[in-house]
């Protein structure tokens, strides 16, 4: 980042540090794991199986004990939190951090971010059932009538970006708890808008038969090269100047001599 870029800066280290609030910093220490790119892979599908675990708890298992909820739901939001973040560093920080930074594959990189996509999606839903079995519903009780009803609403609230579940008769009776809907909402802009920018950049351009635009490709190529025959000229021009210093030092030995 550049040094110019004060709230740059300021955010870049306010992200690394928050990127420390996650299960996964942690683990990715531990030697064997380190560096890994499938066990990150087995991560991200894990807790993909993890959350639809506590999704399947929470419809179908009534008798968890309230503390073993709470630390099932705190580990889901740790968990959104750890994706939420992770994606900022990836695609505002982390590349300008260090002049060799890479992804091992763009492709793989989509893939697993519809993953993520997912099991947000889904962490969200088990959150909505969790909150009414403990007498906490955020949601319409008719939107719980089946699995699909409570997932089909968390979806919605993702792409929706909450116009679906936050209106005026929730913000009469609203209470702390309806702040998750405000938070899915939030996250939702965000990682609807990765994945679709990510997507999009992945689409191949096909070939074009239309003239006008083989014209266009044509001249944006031709700019390209003549940039890459400036910059070569540039480094030409170094290296002829550095030549001709070596041989100043030379000939400057040589009379010493």
């Amino acid at each position: 980042m550049g040094q110019d870029s004060k709230i740059l800066s300021a955010w870049g280290r306010i992200f690394g540090w928050l990127r420390w609030i996650s299960v996964f910093q942690y683990v990715r220490m531990i030697p064997l794991f380190k560096g890994s790119y499938g066990f990150v892979e087995a991560w991200v599908i894990g807790n993909l199986i993890a959350s639809m675990t506590s999704y399947g708890l929470a419809l179908y298992n009534k008798s968890v004990p309230s503390l073993a909820i709470y630390f099932i739901m705190a580990y889901g939001f740790i968990r959104v939190f750890e994706v939420t973040v992770y994606q900022v560093n990836v695609l505002l920080f982390d590349p300008y951090q260090t002049e060799n930074y890479a992804v091992k594959s763009y492709r793989r990189l989509v893939i697993l971010l519809l993953h993520n996509y997912v099991e947000v999606i889904i962490w969200f839903a088990a959150a909505y059932v969790w909150l009414a079995n403990l007498g906490k519903a955020v949601i319409p009780l008719e939107a719980m009538t089946t699995p699909f009803g409570t997932f089909m609403y968390s979806f919605l609230t993702m792409v929706g970006f909450g116009s679906n579940s936050i209106n005026t008769d929730m913000l009469k009776n609203i209470t702390i708890w309806h702040s998750v809907l405000v938070v899915q909402a939030i996250i939702g802009l965000f990682m609807t808008l990765i994945c679709l920018a990510r997507f999009v950049s992945l689409l191949p351009a096909p070939d074009t038969m239309n003239p006008q635009e083989q014209k266009a490709e044509a001249k944006e190529l031709q700019q390209e090269l003549a940039l890459v025959n400036e910059q070569l000229a540039e480094v030409r021009e170094i290296i002829c100047e550095i030549k001709e210093k070596q041989q100043r030092e030379e000939q400057g030995e040589l009379i010493r001599i």
